[in-house]
């Protein structure tokens, strides 16, 4: 098991326990008959603590990953038809052959 899912694992199962320790009155009474009622709030407000830290964390990477996965996008390009078209420079078509006439100085 990853940590990411660890964390989602970790974050819903403190939320659990702080919602059966809160709720511990309403739903069976003597559950916590033995225990000090302070200390056992105070396990609930911790419990929700971290579970609400483990699912910050959790979204955090996921968010992260998903924002990683997005594809890359180019940059706004122009838009080919505003581009005035130039008619072929004839000096750069190299599929022909070269001319015999030129003089050597023209070749340099």
């Amino acid at each position: 098991m990853s940590v990411h899912t660890m964390r989602l694992v970790f974050g819903v199962m403190f939320l659990l326990l702080a919602a059966v320790i809160f709720t511990r009155g309403w739903f069976a009474p003597n559950l916590g008959a033995g225990f000090d009622p302070l200390r056992m709030n105070l396990g609930g407000a911790l419990a929700l603590v971290f579970g609400c830290m483990n699912l910050a964390k959790w979204y955090v990477t996921w968010s992260y990953r998903r924002q990683m996965a997005t594809p890359i996008r180019l940059p706004f390009q122009p838009d080919p038809s505003l581009v005035k078209p130039e008619p072929p420079n004839p000096e750069l078509d190299f599929t022909r052959p070269a001319d015999e006439n030129r003089s050597n100085d023209e070749l340099k």
